[in-house]
């Protein structure tokens, strides 16, 4: 074959393939052709998703890792509630966020909420008196009030023969605290009965009460997990009642933590007085429990207004250790009284 012969018959295949070139546009594809490959890539860049008008993506999860409030029967049966958010600062410090969950939250949220932090088996440390008192493993989601979320059933491993905490806290097995031990009954003790009436009228005087002598005791109980030490939480009321109700009239609550000194008695290291005439106004205290997140303690109380019960926590000083004296604190974290953490896991 001649030089013009083969020219004859390469145009043709060359015009060819420019043709089916043109004829495949901007579509991706790969030809062979005498032996090698020819790949056309299309340049342009893929088209978006058709938006549907009017449609918004679904809520976001709560980003973990959360804390979980745990409801415990006898036979270590349980239900553990998502309460909070444990977060960290750019300094590392750790601390508390809400959980910003929608309102309403459907099935659909539910379900996605479920997959992610209800994982069957999964292992969470139990927490009581702050100390780890053994593990916790969920199960599966257990009912839910309309609108709430779901509270996991699980269940609790404890040494043989511990006692069994009505409450605690669940938290990751990274976060958990170093202190390992024994859940212990928070009876209060006789010399708290005793004293408790006296550093309550002291308290109120020293906050401007002029009728500290119609304080009535609400609540007392030992703070367990402090072995060495003794520490009391107490509540008492003027004219009111821990209860969701409104006060009957001119009302003030007392809430306070004191630890016990040789020379000196009990002291108080954490106080919250508050005077109120209407129900818009009522805000009341009971210790719920505590817990010590990376070196750091927060004191759970039960927060009571004319409405709701919900759960709330502060941040005690670095030195709580070996505080004497008090300090000034704040309720740093609250939990939204849309859904109480504690009628999820009743």
């Amino acid at each position: 074959m001649n030089p013009s012969q083969f020219r004859l018959h390469a145009t043709p295949c060359w015009r060819r393939l420019q043709l089916l070139a043109l004829s495949l546009g901007c579509v991706a594809c790969e030809v062979e052709w005498g032996g090698g490959r020819l790949a056309l890539e299309d340049p342009s860049p893929p088209e978006p998703e058709p938006v549907v008008e009017g449609e918004a993506p679904p809520p976001p999860l709560p980003e973990a890792p959360l804390l979980y409030v745990v409801r415990l029967r006898p036979d270590g049966r349980a239900l553990a509630a998502p309460t909070a958010r444990i977060t960290a600062d750019s300094a590392g410090a750790v601390g508390l966020a809400a959980l910003d969950l929608p309102s309403p939250i459907d099935d659909e949220y539910r379900q996605r909420f479920a997959a992610t932090f209800f994982t069957a088996g999964r292992e969470l440390a139990l927490i009581a008196g702050g100390k780890r008192i053994g593990s916790l493993v969920l199960d599966e989601p257990a009912g839910a009030p309309p609108g709430c979320l779901a509270a996991a059933a699980a269940q609790a491993f404890l040494p043989p023969g511990a006692y069994v905490p009505a409450i605690g806290f669940g938290v990751p097995l990274n976060l958990a605290p170093a202190a390992v031990g024994r859940a212990s009954v928070r009876d209060p003790t006789n010399r708290m009965v005793t004293f408790g009436p006296v550093l309550a009228e002291q308290l109120l005087r020293a906050s401007g009460e002029q009728r500290p002598f119609l304080a009535q005791r609400m609540a007392l109980e030992a703070v367990a997990g402090e072995d060495t030490v003794a520490v009391m939480a107490a509540t008492y009321l003027i004219n009111d009642s821990l209860a969701i109700v409104p006060p009957l009239r001119d009302a003030a609550s007392l809430f306070f933590l004191a630890r016990h000194e040789p020379t000196r008695g009990f002291v108080p290291v954490w106080r919250e007085v508050r005077t109120y005439r209407t129900a818009e106004e009522k805000e009341a205290f009971a210790f719920f429990d505590w817990l010590e997140l990376q070196g750091v303690r927060f004191d759970f109380v039960r927060r009571f207004d004319a409405s709701s019960e919900r759960l709330a926590a502060s941040r005690a000083p670095e030195d709580w250790r070996d505080r004497l004296t008090l300090a000034q604190r704040e309720l740093e974290w609250a939990e939204s009284s849309a859904c109480p953490v504690l009628t999820l896991v009743e």
